[in-house]
């Protein structure tokens, strides 16, 4: 738990609290000196629950959930000794209009807290900006559900084996796609996570930029999710009975059989662009 109390020469002053259960923004701010601060570098991720930031454990960070709405604090340091401020909130594509709204209001409070010195960032699942994706190494991983649904921890549920499609050359983009045959195509690269080994397909057009970024998830799972104990298979498009992985991994879908084109859709369309920012004007 942290609990930062903040006091100035005027007997004003601003209190923080930041523990398992509860996130108290103070909309009461005042502009407190900079090595107060410190404590703050680096990332710092809350989860919208009942209306309120929940921190979330650090062993979780990377992990967004569809059905929930976070917020992600990055503090740098600038030049001559000041502190830059980023704050993301990052809306799932199942989140509530209550959480999105929750967020977008203490990430307001949140900024006054820092003295009105933060950039705002909205952040939509699938079209996350460059600069929240460079947070999280290799990349952030997104799955199904959330605290509304009443999720369990992974420590406390059966392992649930997912698909993921993974795109980027520069940065790297995750999205869980539906566990069957027909959610694999021959121009992306996809990483099949099953309890005792990882399977990446390279799709046959797909480019040696996306299979390197993808290959650095797979040890990434491994090693954060599998506690380094799996095994790990490269599947190549077009190699059918050739190696004894390619067959299991058929297996795993049914059998091998002919995969469709790729169906172009909305979260293809993402550019690696200027991110957006929000502002508030006083």
């Amino acid at each position: 738990m942290l609990i930062l109390h903040f006091r100035e020469l005027d007997k004003k002053c601003i209190l923080i609290i930041i523990c398992k259960k509860q996130v108290i923004f103070s909309t009461n701010c005042i502009k407190f000196p900079a090595v107060y601060l410190t404590i703050l570098r680096g990332t710092e991720i809350w989860r919208i629950e009942n209306f309120q930031p929940v921190p979330l454990p650090k062993s979780d960070y990377g992990k967004f959930y569809s059905g929930d709405t976070y917020i992600i604090l990055q503090t740098t340091s600038g030049k001559g000794g000041a502190y830059l401020y980023d704050i993301h909130f990052w809306i799932g594509k199942e989140s509530s209009q209550d959480e999105s709204g929750t967020a977008a209001i203490k990430t307001v409070e949140l900024d006054s807290i820092l003295g009105g010195r933060a950039v705002q960032h909205r952040e939509l699942q699938g079209f996350e900006s460059d600069k929240l994706l460079s947070y999280f190494k290799p990349c952030i991983i997104p799955l199904e559900g959330g605290f509304a649904s009443g999720f369990r921890k992974p420590e406390e549920e059966k392992f649930e084996t997912r698909l993921y499609v993974c795109r980027g050359k520069r940065v790297v983009r995750m999205k869980q796609v539906p566990f069957a045959r027909s959610s694999l195509n021959h121009d992306d690269v996809f990483i099949l996570d099953t309890e005792k080994k990882i399977y990446q397909f390279n799709g046959a057009n797909s480019n040696i930029q996306e299979r390197a970024k993808a290959l650095e998830v797979v040890q990434y799972l491994k090693d954060t999710y599998h506690e380094g104990k799996c095994d790990v298979a490269i599947i190549d498009d077009g190699n059918l009975q050739a190696e004894s992985d390619s067959g299991e991994f058929w297996v795993l879908f049914g059998g091998f059989a002919p995969i469709g084109k790729k169906i172009i859709s909305e979260d293809d369309v993402v550019l690696e662009t200027t991110p957006s920012r929000l502002y508030r004007y006083t």
